[in-house]
Formats: C-alpha cells, sequence, structure tokens
C-alpha cells in the first residue's frame, strides 16, 4: 500500500479498498488502510460512504473506527444520492447497536431521504421495534405531526407492525394525525391489518375521519370487499 492518493483509487463502482473493507467487515484492514491516510470522506458511485456500508451491515466496531480514527473522520450527517444518513441505513434493518453509537455521535435524526424518511420513519415501516424505542427516546420530537405525507404511525400502521404502534401510542403520537391519505385507521383497515386497527380502535380514535377524497375508513373497506375488509367492518 502506497501512503496518499492512491489508497483511494476507486473502481468501477466507486468504492474505495475502504469500502470494501467496511462493506465486508474486514476490521484489520481497515484500520490499516485508514494508517496510510485512507479517506473516509469517499463517495461511490450512489453516494454512498463507508459508514453507509458499515452501518448497512450493523457492524458498530468498524462504524465506531471510521468515526474516530484516521487522517480524516467520517462526517456522520453525510447523504448518499437518495439522502440518506448512515443512520438510515442502521434504523432501516434494526442494526440497534449501530444506532446507539449514530445517535451518542449526533447524527441528525431529523433528516429526511428522498422519500421524505426520517430513520424513524423507515423503523416503523419496516418494525424494527428496538429502534423505535431507542431514537424516540432520545428526541420525542420526531413523532410530532407535521407532515402531510406520512408519520411513523401511519407507516407501521400500514404494515401491521402492532408492537411499534403500540409503543409510539405509548410515547405521546397523535393517534389522530392526518396525512393525505387519512388516519392510521385508514392505512391500518385498506392493508387489512385487522389487529391494528383493534389496537387503534382501543384508543378511542374517530372511525368516522375522513382522508383528503372525503373517504370514512367504512367507504374505503367496502371499495376493497375481502374477508378482511368484512372483518374490520364488524369492529367498526
Amino acid at each position: 500500500i502506497w501512503r496518499g492518493p492512491n489508497v483511494n483509487c476507486t473502481d468501477s463502482s466507486g468504492y474505495t479498498a475502504l469500502h470494501h473493507a467496511a462493506l465486508n467487515g474486514h476490521k484489520d484492514i481497515v484500520l490499516k488502510l485508514l494508517q496510510y491516510e485512507a479517506s473516509t470522506n469517499v463517495a461511490d458511485n450512489k453516494g454512498y460512504f463507508p459508514i453507509h456500508l458499515a452501518a448497512w451491515k450493523g457492524d458498530v466496531e468498524i462504524v465506531k473506527i471510521l468515526i474516530h480514527h484516521g487522517p480524516s473522520h467520517s462526517r456522520v450527517n453525510e447523504q448518499n444520492n437518495e439522502n440518506e444518513t448512515a443512520l438510515h441505513c442502521a434504523a432501516q434493518y434494526g442494526h440497534s447497536e449501530v444506532v446507539a453509537v449514530l445517535l451518542e455521535e449526533l447524527t441528525d435524526p431529523t433528516i429526511r431521504n428522498s422519500k421524505l424518511e426520517t430513520p424513524l420513519d423507515l423503523a416503523a415501516l419496516y418494525g424494527r421495534l428496538r429502534v423505535v424505542k431507542m431514537i424516540i427516546g432520545a428526541h420525542p420530537n420526531l413523532m410530532s405531526c407535521n407532515t402531510r405525507k406520512h408519520t411513523p404511525l401511519h407507516l407501521a400502521a400500514r404494515n401491521g407492525h402492532k408492537a411499534v404502534v403500540q409503543v409510539l401510542l405509548e410515547a405521546g403520537m397523535d393517534v389522530s394525525c392526518q396525512t393525505e391519505k387519512g388516519s392510521a385507521l385508514h392505512e391500518a383497515a385498506l392493508f387489512g391489518k385487522v389487529d391494528v386497527v383493534r389496537v387503534l380502535l382501543e384508543t378511542g380514535i374517530d372511525a368516522n375521519i375522513k382522508d383528503s377524497l372525503g373517504r370514512t375508513v367504512l367507504d374505503i373497506l367496502k371499495e376493497h370487499p375481502s374477508q378482511k375488509s368484512l372483518q374490520i367492518a364488524t369492529l367498526l
């Protein structure tokens, strides 16, 4: 290995040797490359930095090394071409240890990707319960209803993540919050998530709330007749 610029040469994907080592969990090689002045702040063709790849794999040791060792320290809020930080990558795949480190290193959890999703949104969408608890514990302000696109509650309800829905509600998420698609009850009903519908109804949510097209939950169920629609309709 030559010290200096050559250690940062890239392949056809824009990967440096450090990208490959970080992605494949080769801690000793990561340390050696950093010793020879490999940069942690070179992005590949899709905008991924080595820290994104280590976070995506859930490799907490390499994430720590990239942040604290070498001639250049990883900037934890760097975004890829989809505007995602390393925290988005770790949250989506439920890598709670990496999430903990990134939050300690003051990664900004309010950054939204190109789909306007925060790391909390992704954790809720994919049912990463432990990560959801960690992020709302550190940043309860992320549960505010300030977007017409979606909320963590809507995303969890849509995918049937009952435990996540319960945690969000217990933490103070507004059950009546509405997006352009209506309430979380609209989402759960549309996608046939009976257990989530029950949880939402137990909170006393108004089942007659209308979405942006003026439809109640019952209207949506009538538009999508199925066994689950009938089951949900009997609960309303």
